[in-house]
């Protein structure tokens, strides 16, 4: 059963891998896109808290997260070709 919970040396590859393509890709992004993203993923933070912190009102704020996720997610696709 021990076994059975550990990680392949191929998956722990194909993780870090997957891990520097995501860290390469966010590099790419505006700061701003990064913040944005950072505060609703990482801090966990909603919509007007993220607002708050950024200055900004929360329609901004969503349209910016929104835009920061479609831009990571073509940079993660054109990476991956």
């Amino acid at each position: 059963m021990l076994l059975g919970r550990q990680t392949s040396p191929t998956q722990a590859a194909q993780r870090a891998e997957r891990m520097l393509r995501v860290q390469e890709a966010l590099n790419q992004l505006d700061a701003i896109d990064r913040e944005v993203l950072a505060l609703r993923h990482f801090e966990q933070l909603g919509r007007a808290e993220a607002a708050l912190v950024l200055g900004i009102s929360q329609d901004a704020a969503a349209k910016r997260y929104f835009r920061a996720l479609k831009r990571l997610k073509d940079l993660l696709a054109d990476d991956s070709r």
